[in-house]
């Protein structure tokens, strides 16, 4: 497999990254106090809004040629993708609706999601039943479970009070970070009005921009800021302690340990602020070296002129963002000379790793509108039912069991079983190293080890100890077969055939004809290469 493939991570985390810092990095300018309205846009409980996100694989030219089908395939599905999000309604206790739409290479498939803290309910265009996931204790890993929180019942009071504590350390937190964000270089503000939901809103217009050296000197100063401020960040240690020791019973003394470390006793927490001060500060300061240690030319790889964002706010007169686009590129630029002879960082690794992709980059942009801010809002609530699919059930279904649950004429049923083709099974088996190898017989027979075969393609095998009779039934062909040892007739869905080798017991394993086998299961086999020999049979059906 090539690097690139593993590359989209590192770029996910990379654009997330730029997004999130550019739009905490702001300070008051024409009248706007824009760390006020961030530290604000983290406390919003409750809300109406509609969401776009688009994105886009920037190929370049002849990216694809010579690549197999199925990769062309994949990548023409991903390269560009639209969610559009409509009717979203978020409540204070985290409750949530909406309706959406995934747009993929062209073609629209519809959702609606609703979701409190006990059941997720998804409706998918084109699937014949709600999807429905639990969000008991078990699945969530037992946040309130006894051996977490010894003597704790997870009563509604307690979850209410770790909320509100939670809530708190955010506060906190954001506090000092969002106090030393620096200016980006181009930042402007004008008044005006914007529609939102249809109503005309007085506000303030905000845009923000940075290119990759200026994102990268931008940081810089950030990490700068967060240094000098030893006594914010004294403060903000301190208050945590504060906010913890308030919960100190409902945490309890194991998830306390394990969670947060031992919270300090009175005499001892100035002490215990002062640690953990010059651990972060030791960070930060480990983390200013590294930059300014990078070689310039690994990170202008990635955050050259080409690679950008932008952003675009309107804000009321009650600092609430209402309207928002962001715009975001990364299109790195690589000099394999220069990288060849670079000393090895994150960068350069990443850079390695996208050289040899068939993108030039990546662009995406976010856009949204919002109303009734910490309002009264009343999502739909998931409903639970039996006949619902569960995840259970969807971890324990092949792939062709889970085209079943859906409409034959749907795009979603012609994304997964033509292109991405999840119905695809595959059954190999070498001459010389699987555990139970095929045998070619004297007379040219292949034949393969039965119950390894078919319980790879999912189908049950019962053997009756009285008659010797082996019966096999495939579900993804409806499909019943039953043998003999020592015969080599076959009865298939009823009708008895002759094949080309008996049934046979070799050191135990029972042993069948391939051909014969794969026909009546409805798949087909050939022998491929490896290593130079031909030696390695596979068996492949698409149910």
């Amino acid at each position: 497999m090539k690097k690139w493939k593993r590359s989209g991570k590192a770029i996910g985390l990379t654009l997330l990254a730029l997004t999130l810092m550019i739009v905490a990095g702001c300070q008051a300018l024409g009248g706007v106090d824009f760390n006020e309205m961030l530290k604000q846009s983290v406390k919003v409980s409750s809300m109406e809004s509609k969401q776009n996100i688009e994105f886009k694989l920037l190929l370049a030219d002849g990216a694809l040629d010579g690549e197999d089908e199925e990769l062309t395939t994949l990548v023409k599905w991903i390269s560009q993708i639209n969610l559009e999000l409509d009717d979203i309604k978020m409540s204070e206790g985290g409750n949530i609706s909406l309706n959406g739409k995934l747009i993929l290479n062209g073609k629209s498939i519809g959702f609606s999601l609703k979701a409190n803290d006990k059941l997720l309910e998804l409706n998918l265009e084109g699937v014949k039943k709600p999807v429905v996931i639990r969000l008991d204790d078990e699945l969530l890993g037992g946040l309130y479970a006894d051996d977490l929180y010894p003597g704790n019942d997870g009563t509604a009071e307690d979850k209410e009070a770790m909320t509100k504590t939670a809530k708190q350390i955010v506060d906190i937190v954001s506090g000092y970070a969002i106090n030393n964000l620096p200016n980006p270089s181009k930042l402007t503000v004008e008044a005006g009005q914007e529609p939102v939901n249809g109503e005309s809103v007085a506000g303030m217009r905000i845009h923000a921009e940075l290119n990759g050296p200026e994102l990268w000197d931008w940081a810089g100063k950030y990490v700068d800021a967060l240094l000098n401020d030893k006594e914010g960040l004294n403060a903000m240690i301190a208050a945590l302690f504060d906010a913890l020791e308030e919960q100190t019973d409902l945490v309890g003394s194991v998830a306390g340990e394990s969670i947060f470390g031992t919270l300090p006793k009175e005499d001892e927490k100035q002490a215990a602020v002062e640690e953990a001060s010059e651990s972060i500060a030791s960070f930060l300061t480990e983390m200013r070296e590294g930059m300014n240690e990078s070689d310039p030319q690994s990170v202008n790889e990635i955050l050259n002129e080409k690679t950008y964002i932008k952003i675009d706010l309107f804000v009321d007169s009650k600092l609430d963002i209402r309207k928002s686009t962001v715009e975001a590129s990364i299109v790195p630029q690589f000099d394999d000379s220069a990288a060849a002879a670079a000393e090895t960082d994150e960068l350069t690794s990443m850079g390695d790793e996208l050289s040899d992709s068939p993108f030039e980059g990546i662009w995406i942009k976010l856009s949204g509108e919002t109303w009734n801010v910490n309002g009264a809002v009343t999502p739909e609530v998931p409903v639970d039912s039996p006949k619902a699919l569960h995840e259970t059930d969807l971890d324990a279904m092949e792939g062709y069991q889970l085209l079943r649950q859906l409409e034959s004429n749907s795009t979603l049923y012609g994304l997964l079983r033509n292109d991405l083709e999840i119905n695809k099974q595959s059954v190999q088996f070498n001459a010389d190293y699987s555990s139970n190898p095929v045998i070619r017989t004297p007379a040219g027979v292949t034949i393969i080890p039965l119950r390894e075969t078919v319980e790879q393609l999912g189908a049950t095998l019962t053997k009756d100890a009285a008659t010797g009779k082996i019966t096999i039934y495939d579900d993804a062909t409806y499909t019943t077969l039953v043998l003999k040892a020592g015969s080599n007739q076959a009865v298939v869905n009823g009708k008895t055939l002759k094949w080309a080798f008996p049934t046979t017991v070799v050191q135990g394993v029972t042993y069948v004809s391939a051909r014969d086998l794969v026909k009546a299961l409805g798949g087909e086999l050939e022998w491929q290469d490896w290593y130079e020999t031909n030696d390695t049979l596979v068996i492949n059906r698409q149910p």
